[in-house]
């Protein structure tokens, strides 16, 4: 399902915005002006952490889009603890300020992570299998996103590309495994942007040659 927003706020972040300016109001009237303007700026900053742009996504139905807003601190080549398979590890580090929701790296179907890799890897993970079979995991492992996985959907739901299906909360770092032999498109250090930057490009063999890009997908660089 789709995540949808009001004037580019999460909805989870209104009714906490809201008491926060009721208490502000009634602050001013019979505490203090002081405690108000406090209270008033608690509000802006809570209305900054849950604020969600809109973003456009790149028509290219291959690439691996960055789900959060943050940091490269990973990337390279190694085995992925949720599939059991030699995967391209990708860590984005959150920044404090970042978009608020969580966007689907790929367009696909969301599988059920196997159950014994759930009970012996911390933290949570999604699963997403592309139309091309491709497997892409979703994890968390530092810090809390408050939920059973990262992308807020039902198992054999359908995700579209850069689209927002979940929501960051308390997260640190994102972890994003893919095929071993994806084509890296990032490099530590590099701030990305969710659901506009490419963080790899899924790599098939077509007549004997690679393909990197395919068909247009239904995104069209619209925005999401």
């Amino acid at each position: 399902m789709r995540r949808a927003t009001f004037l580019h706020i999460a909805r989870e972040g209104w009714p906490l915005t809201l008491c926060v300016l009721v208490l502000a109001a009634v602050s001013h009237f019979y505490v203090h002006h002081f405690a108000a303007l406090l209270l008033l700026l608690v509000a802006s900053l809570l209305l900054l952490f849950f604020y969600e742009p809109s973003r456009t996504v790149p028509s290219e139905p291959l690439a691996v889009l960055a789900p959060v807003d943050g940091v490269i601190t990973h990337c390279e080549t190694g085995p992925d603890p949720w599939l059991d398979r030699e995967s391209l590890h990708v860590r984005v580090k959150l920044g404090v300020l970042g978009a608020y929701m969580v966007r689907s790296p790929v367009e696909g179907t969301v599988l059920e992570v196997p159950a014994d890799a759930r009970n012996r890897n911390p933290g949570i993970a999604s699963w997403i299998k592309t139309d091309e079979q491709d497997d892409v995991v979703l994890a968390v492992s530092r810090g809390s996103l408050l939920g059973a996985s990262p992308l807020t959907v039902r198992y054999g739901e359908r995700v579209g590309q850069g689209r927002r299906n979940g929501v960051r909360r308390l997260a640190r770092a994102v972890d994003i495994y893919m095929p071993a032999n994806s084509r890296l498109e990032v490099e530590l250090g590099q701030n990305v942007c969710a659901g506009r930057h490419v963080l790899a490009t899924l790599v098939h063999k077509q007549n004997g040659q690679q393909s990197h890009n395919g068909e247009s997908n239904g995104n069209g660089g619209k925005p999401a």
